[in-house]
């Protein structure tokens, strides 16, 4: 056995020597081709992707026929969205789904340059376009009645879209710490005084 290492030691050198002087010959002009095509990009990661996005963005195409799909369903979703969650139900002019403790609250801005006034509150999640406020034709100030259950509520009125401003006949205020104040309105089941419905 010992004989056979130095043996296998000079076949190896010779084998490596014949090798060695094979002709060296180009690989054929397919293969180059081939090997590249079957090697696929690595998938840069999400980040990456990202920040790619951000600094080079890509254009947009619109199809005419999707896109007017898509914003038939966006407003469908957006009018459910707004009927059936957004709506508190509380103020319903019929009634249907008023709560049986409910009590009418009349709010009242006298502000006879405004073309619009709307009355945005806790009650109806601060939207501008819910509760718009009718102008009365006897004395023109603004008004509106709604139904609200017993709570603790604070609201404001906006003024032709540009305009937050309290409630002038509200006895009490608070800050609601974006440098606007909030009147408070309180309605209880039960006894009552003059700064609570």
């Amino acid at each position: 056995m010992e004989n056979q290492g130095p043996k296998k030691d000079q076949e190896y050198k010779w084998l490596m020597n014949q090798i060695a002087r094979l002709p060296d010959a180009p690989p054929p002009a397919e293969f180059t081709e081939g090997v590249m095509n079957r090697l696929s990009p690595k998938k840069p990661g999400f980040w990456r992707r990202l920040r790619l996005r951000l600094l080079f963005p890509s254009a947009v195409v619109i199809r005419p026929v999707p896109a007017a799909a898509a914003a038939t369903v966006l407003i469908a979703i957006g009018i459910a969205v707004k009927t059936f969650w957004l709506s508190p139900g509380i103020h319903s002019p019929d009634g249907a789904h008023a709560h049986p403790d409910t009590k009418s609250v009349n709010f009242v801005l006298d502000w006879p340059a405004a073309e619009k006034v709307a009355v945005l509150g806790s009650f109806n999640h601060w939207s501008p376009e819910h509760d718009l406020m009718h102008r009365s034709q006897s004395d023109g100030t603004w008004q509106l009645t709604m139904e609200l259950q017993p709570g603790r509520y604070a609201y404001v009125f906006m003024v032709d879209d540009a305009w937050i401003i309290a409630d002038p006949r509200a006895l009490w205020e608070q800050d609601d710490e974006f440098g606007t104040r909030n009147s408070i309105v309180t309605i209880e089941n039960g006894n009552s005084d003059e700064n609570r419905i």
